[in-house]
Parts: structure tokens; sequence; C-alpha cells
């Protein structure tokens, strides 16, 4: 793995509030002789870079606990795709792992609406709506049986693919991936009469190699973590929503936890949330700067109205079906107080 790929890695996780969250090894906390070990599932792989950051950030939450959580993290995929983590969860073999909207939309239905297309095209936006709107989620999670330890989101989505996509005609004649989870994805591609292929996340580097599909979503710092970049050969020029997601734990994991290790967590998150949240938009949009420097096109969209009207048009589809028109109407009114002139222009 290259140097870069690992700034990436640790960027996305440490914006997540997974920088404390890390295997013990021979420092404090495991000779203090932890009382708890909490089993954390994640998809990107442990670099050099990350475990130079997850011993600095245990050695903090060793010395804030007195020794009394220890955390085992399963780096990779290690613990299965995202399905497969949240079954073990709720069987207790895994106690926290970061999650996309699309799986988390099974106990928390409406935080879908942080990710509905044609409701955001700037970070005032997202944080605007998120802050606003997250508290009800949290709540419902917890009655659920999860906590919510954080909210985020991993950059602009764009669409990359191996031949030029402008209209959304290119779109339906191209073999794009659709991920199994997203029924948001899976009602847009039946909207606009596309045909997608399903795979699991990661499942999407091989398949972009064997020809299986042609087209991913995804974010400029997510595609390079994962590789995927060197799949493609287009991406589109501009943003097309947001990838946001959560980092959670098991309701009775948290729970069970003392009271000095609860605060000791979510105080190191509150406190780098902010800050990592900035440093990982703006990678995102080094990195895409970075892919049209070594060869990458950006596909500008000839009619950005035909895409607009998509989304708005699927947004009020999925009313009653994913949110309500009350939840939805609440995210326009308050997305709208910081909309720019391109997007008002489509509002309408």
């Amino acid at each position: 793995m290259s140097k870069r790929s690992s700034r990436i890695h640790a960027a996305m996780i440490l914006m997540l509030g997974l920088s404390l969250l890390v295997i013990p090894g021979s420092i404090k906390v495991a000779q203090a002789g932890a009382k708890q070990v909490l089993k954390f599932a994640v998809m990107v792989p442990r670099s050099p870079s990350l475990a130079v950051e997850e011993k600095r950030y245990n050695k903090r939450l060793a010395e804030l606990t007195d020794g009394q959580v220890q955390v085992r993290v399963y780096w990779g995929g290690a613990a299965g795709g995202e399905q497969d983590v949240v079954r073990k969860m709720r069987t207790g073999q895994i106690d926290g792992t970061p999650l996309s909207l699309d799986v988390m939309s099974q106990f928390v239905r409406e935080c879908l609406v942080l990710q509905t297309p044609g409701l955001f095209n700037n970070y005032k936006q997202v944080d605007a709506v998120r802050k606003a709107l997250t508290p009800q989620f949290d709540e419902e999670a917890y009655r659920n049986g999860f906590k919510v330890i954080v909210w985020g989101d991993i950059g602009r989505l764009r669409l990359f693919s191996k031949k030029k996509i402008s209209r959304i005609n290119d779109f339906k004649a191209s073999r794009p991936w659709l991920y199994p989870e997203s029924e948001m994805l899976k009602e847009f591609y039946k909207q606009i009469g596309a045909t997608g292929v399903p795979l699991d996340i990661a499942e999407v580097y091989g398949g972009m190699q064997t020809g299986m599909i042609d087209t991913y979503w995804a974010t400029s710092a997510l595609a390079a973590a994962l590789q995927w970049h060197r799949t493609a050969k287009y991406v589109s020029g501009q943003g097309l929503g947001f990838i946001s997601g959560a980092v959670l734990f098991r309701r009775e994991a948290w729970d069970n936890m003392p009271e000095v290790a609860k605060k000791a967590m979510q105080d190191i998150v509150d406190e780098r949330a902010k800050n990592d949240q900035r440093e990982l938009r703006m990678t995102d949009e080094k990195i895409y700067k970075r892919l049209l420097k070594r060869g990458f096109t950006a596909v500008d969209a000839q009619d950005p109205a035909e895409w607009w009207n998509a989304g708005k048009q699927l947004r009020h589809r999925l009313v009653g079906r994913i949110y309500t028109k009350k939840l939805v109407d609440k995210a326009e009114k308050i997305a709208l107080k910081y909309a720019d002139k391109e997007q008002l222009a489509y509002w309408k």
C-alpha cells in the first residue's frame, strides 16, 4: 500500500471517530488488565500510518479510563460485509462499526433523508440538516439496540466509469454497480430504466476489472482508499450528492461500559470530529484534482437540469416509503437557506 493510500485510510477512519478504537497490542490498556473487551469491525485494511495513530489514541484512551476498556479491531472486512457485521452485532459477536446510511436505515428508517438526491449541493447544507435531524435518529437507533457515537460524511458523490457518461441515457446504456442494500439506488434505477449489477462492496474492484460492471458511485477519497480508481477513466465533474454514515456501538456493549470509558470515548470523538471532517472533505477534493492530473477525464453533465430533476423526482417518490413528507419538508426548508444559485435554479 502506498503512503498516499495509507493517509487516505487514516483520514477516513479518524473522521469517523475510529482513532480511539485500536488493537491494544503492548500498550497500557492491555497491561492494565482491561475489564471489558470491545470488538470493532472496519472495512479498510490496517496500514503503517494507522498503526501510529492507533497507538497514539489508544494510549490516551487507556489513560482516561485507567485501563478499564480494551478494544480489538477486525480490519479489512475480516468480520464480513456491513450486513454480516450488523448480524454479528445483534448476536453480540461484534460491538461496534461504521455503517453506511443504506444499512443503518434498517433500524433508523428515515436517516436516508441525509443522502436523498438533489437535496444537498454544498457542505453547509449537509451540516445544517444533519445537526437538526440526527438527535431524533440517535434516539431511534438507541431504541432499536444501537448507540450512535458520531455522524459524518466521506466527500462528494461522483460517477466513475470506463466510458463517458454525460446524460442519463448514457448511464442507462452502461453496466452500473448496484449496492444491494440501497433501496434508494434501486428505486433510482427503476425510475430511469437502468439495469444495475448487484455486487457487495468487496466485489466492486473485481467487477470493474472483469467488465461485469463499468460504472460505480463513490467519493474520490473512497475510490482511492479502496483502490477502485485504478479501474476507471472518467469521473463526473459535478458532485451528485454526498455519502454519509455513522459510527455506532451495540447498545448493550455501550451500556455495560464504565461511565468514565463512555465519557472518554465520546470526548475524544467530539474533539476530533469537526477537524477530521473538515480534513477529509479537503482530502476528497485534493484527490479528485489529483485524479485529473493523473489521466482521469472530468465529464460535465450535458444537461444538468436532467440530473437535478431526476433527483428531485426520486426524493418525492420515496415519501411515505422511506421517510415522511414532514421530515423531507423540514430537510428541504433547512437546505434552501444555504442553497447556491445553481441549485436554486433547479429547485423550482
